[in-house]
């Protein structure tokens, strides 16, 4: 009886198929993904950042623009991208994960953070302060492919 009750105990315990043992890579594969935004910022390619959201996706920054769907996402990068002012950027501390989670087997929040400076306001031609943005991304999970829903850009404000 002892046996055999220690070993349910034991069976309890080990993980469970798809729950612990997928975590890894469905991490890794966020990760791919997150990895694969970053490249699209980088190199000034919009296309490539919006292949990482979904159809239906919401983006905002801090300066009050919100989008809707990979295309407006798209469409709105294009024209940002296309900016000396804003290629002028370069990144001091590039974007780095601080907390991924994931909420279910089909969600995910990713919290990120990132430091440009040499930002120029294309309209006024005065440089921008340094910024110091955070990022909350929600991804989900879709026919087997992660992709970003939702992604909220807040910037820390330094008060001199």
């Amino acid at each position: 009886m002892r046996l055999s009750c220690a070993l349910s105990v034991a069976l309890l315990l080990l993980p469970l198929p798809g729950a612990h043992g997928q975590r890894p890579s469905e991490e890794t594969a966020i990760r791919s993904v997150l990895a694969r935004e970053t490249d699209g910022w980088n190199n000034f390619n919009a296309k490539e950042v919006a292949s990482t959201f979904t159809e239906d996706a919401i983006w905002q920054n801090p300066f009050g623009v919100r989008l809707h769907g990979n295309k407006e996402i798209e469409k709105f990068l294009t024209d940002l991208m296309a900016r000396p002012g804003y290629r002028a950027g370069k990144s001091t501390t590039p974007t780095t994960i601080l907390d991924l989670r994931l909420t279910s087997p089909t969600t995910a929040a990713v919290w990120s953070d990132e430091r440009i400076e040499g930002l120029v306001n294309d309209f006024s031609g005065n440089p921008m302060q340094p910024r110091h943005s955070y990022y909350l991304k929600v991804l989900v999970k879709k026919d087997g492919a992660w992709k970003i829903s939702d992604a909220l850009i807040m910037d820390v404000i330094h008060l001199k």
